[in-house]
């Protein structure tokens, strides 16, 4: 008689198991049952995580030259490219010194691959978009370079107008 050989699990992996408990952290056994969990039922795991597409907008690129828009600062930027949804405005807006200001100042940092910079009119440190494509999702706290459209956010009264730069 052939006897089935079972699944084993050498003691180094069991011993990591143990040091590694990033599900439960009170409780090791857990851990470990939810990790070979995990391991043993990979396709079913990948098939119950949401999409992070789902729950975001498609982000729309529109590039404007200085030459399509008279009220476009050449000093900004000449191939300014502006994100937004079906909620932003169109482009023919003016744009205060202080938004222009901070364009500059987020526009620098972004090259810089700052996390955030700070606020020139305020003083308040400010996440810039770098940091929220790095966070993968919108965090629902109606940051002013969202670039997912801040979908996340639920207080309405919370949401702000895209101002072709930015959320205001």
């Amino acid at each position: 008689m052939k006897f089935e050989q079972t699944p084993f699990i050498h003691f180094k992996t069991w011993n990591s198991l143990f040091s590694v408990s990033m599900f439960h952290q009170s409780c090791p056994f857990v851990s470990i049952l939810t990790h070979l969990h995990v391991h043993f039922h990979k396709r079913l795991v990948k098939m119950s995580i949401k999409n992070l597409s789902d729950q975001s907008k498609r982000r729309t690129t529109i590039r404007i030259s200085a030459d399509q828009d008279p009220d476009l600062d050449p000093d900004l930027d000449p191939d300014l490219s502006r994100t937004g949804g079906a909620d932003a405005e169109p482009c023919g807006n003016r744009l205060t010194e202080e938004e222009k200001t901070i364009h500059r100042v987020h526009r620098e940092a972004c090259e810089a691959k700052k996390q955030m910079y700070v606020d020139p009119s305020s003083g308040y440190k400010v996440f810039t978009e770098y940091a929220h494509l790095h966070r993968g999702k919108c965090c629902g706290s109606a940051c002013r370079h969202c670039p997912y459209g801040q979908v996340n956010v639920k207080d309405p009264a919370k949401k702000k107008k895209f101002n072709s730069l930015f959320y205001i």
